[in-house]
């Protein structure tokens, strides 16, 4: 009753409540804001099963609306429970899903390394290093069977990266090159080819249907035929597609002064000290969404993970116009989910509970009690978490600066609608900046309520077909 009735919420506000901003929204002559709805919400009691995962929710939320401050005293509260012993007897007996939820090996490697980004960017680096350590502790630990390579618990890019350039800060040379140098390497897993292939093939039926979208969009909202359908500023993007995807070096409104003193494109210069040392901006970019979980299993009692694809594969970022490099990926949290060891003991349990439960479901008299004995896995999971992060790295120029983000698909086509704009973005004269940027599909097109009830006035169905890389 619990998870439903506090994750649900958070889920919805998550998606839904992206350019809120941390200060209060107003709706009606109401003043709304939607961390002060769901907060008291939270459970209060350490013991509770969800305590933990309504506190990553919670906390993912208040970062993505800008308030770390909201967000780390919740995050904290999570990751101190994790070593907490928690009696899971009636989860033994029954569904797991009456299990003390502590998250999956990659889930509690991001709580650690959410609250180590946090930390860095206050200027406390003992406890980033501290709570960076844990997550790839967390990480190591998706490692259990001799048969799997070692690599799968030493590719936890994002938290090297961040302790790479804790260790710095912290003038340890040697273990900020190693850390560094883990960030850039990428595992490899044969299941990743066949994935490629069938992203491509989705991405280009996408780029099809987005053409046929886009061309029907301008011919339905620029006919003068039909003025009550007219709307001001229309673009033919589809007309646009082929210059829009040659990814110029300088935009049309580019300044006149080009900021950008210090970039590369060059992955392996970009995970050196060297240039790290240089850089005095870091843009942490997050996209997609997460791997989920379903049942399988005669009587629901195994627990898959499915794979949600990430539309946006290469990241173009632009300051103030001028082409500043490519954000490259250090994470992909379905090769976390996907290679992580499954836990023997627990699927050899909830196997026997199945197997007992079909039998008696067959024995007569008993099979009346047994139907309603829920055996079921446990399918929680940190909904709003990213499939995939990017960080950028480059050495700016002082002063506010507009950031624009251009996104391209596995198949080198730019996708328009996921282009994202951040403006006042503040490069200090002395120090660095470091901001988290959570991008979303037509982060630049927002439309009005008004203009969204014209649109579907005239035929069109926010949402329908978005169901690749969203």
């Amino acid at each position: 009753m619990t998870d439903r009735r506090i994750l649900a919420p958070l889920a919805l506000l998550a998606a839904l409540a992206l350019a809120a901003g941390c200060e209060p929204r107003r709706g009606s002559n109401v003043w709304v804001n939607p961390l002060d709805a769901l907060e008291p919400a939270l459970a209060k009691n350490p013991k509770d099963n969800n305590y933990i995962l309504q506190r990553m929710e919670f906390g993912r939320l208040a970062m993505t609306l800008g308030c770390d401050p909201r967000a780390k005293p919740h995050l904290m509260e999570a990751f101190e429970q994790l070593g907490a012993e928690r009696d899971n007897t009636a989860a033994a007996l029954t569904t797991e899903q009456l299990k003390y939820y502590k998250g999956e090996t990659y889930e509690r490697a991001m709580l650690a390394t959410y609250l180590g980004m946090m930390e860095y960017r206050a200027g406390q680096y003992n406890n980033a290093r501290i709570l960076l350590s844990r997550a790839l502790s967390a990480d190591r630990a998706a490692v259990v069977k001799e048969t799997t390579p070692s690599a799968y618990g030493e590719d936890f890019g994002l938290a090297f990266f961040w302790i790479g350039r804790t260790f710095a800060k912290l003038n340890d040379a040697d273990q900020c090159a190693i850390a560094l140098r883990k960030a850039a390497a990428r595992t490899e897993r044969k299941e990743a080819g066949k994935e490629l292939a069938a992203d491509q093939k989705a991405a280009g039926d996408f780029e099809k249907h987005r053409i046929e979208g886009e061309e029907w969009a301008f011919k339905t909202f620029t006919d003068p035929k039909n003025p009550k359908r007219l709307m001001d500023g229309v673009v033919n993007v589809a007309a646009l597609a082929a210059a829009l995807g040659n990814a110029p070096a300088v935009l049309a409104d580019a300044a006149r002064e080009n900021p950008v003193l210090k970039t590369t494109d060059n992955r392996a210069e970009f995970f050196t000290p060297a240039y790290q040392a240089e850089a005095n901006t870091v843009l942490t970019i997050e996209v997609g969404r997460a791997p989920f979980k379903y049942l399988a299993g005669m009587n629901a009692e195994r627990t898959e993970f499915g794979r949600m694809p990430v539309q946006p594969r290469t990241v173009r970022v632009y300051v103030d116009g001028h082409y500043a490099g490519q954000a490259l990926e250090v994470l992909d949290l379905w090769d976390q989910a996907a290679t992580q060891d499954r836990i023997a003991e627990k699927d050899a349990a909830q196997a026997a509970k199945s197997l007992l439960k079909t039998i008696l479901d067959n024995t007569p008299y008993a099979g009346n009690v047994s139907q309603y004995w829920n055996v079921q896995g446990d399918i929680r999971h940190w909904t709003s978490l990213p499939g995939k992060v990017f960080v950028f790295a480059g050495k700016l120029a002082p002063g506010p600066h507009t950031v624009r983000l251009q996104m391209y698909d596995c198949c080198g086509n730019l996708v328009p609608r996921w282009t994202n704009t951040y403006y006042g973005i503040g490069v200090p004269n002395e120090g660095e900046a470091c901001v988290s940027l959570v991008p979303q599909c037509e982060g630049d097109n927002r439309l009005t309520p008004e203009l969204v009830q014209k649109a579907i006035d005239a035929g069109a169905r926010p949402g329908i077909g978005y169901g690749y890389g969203y």
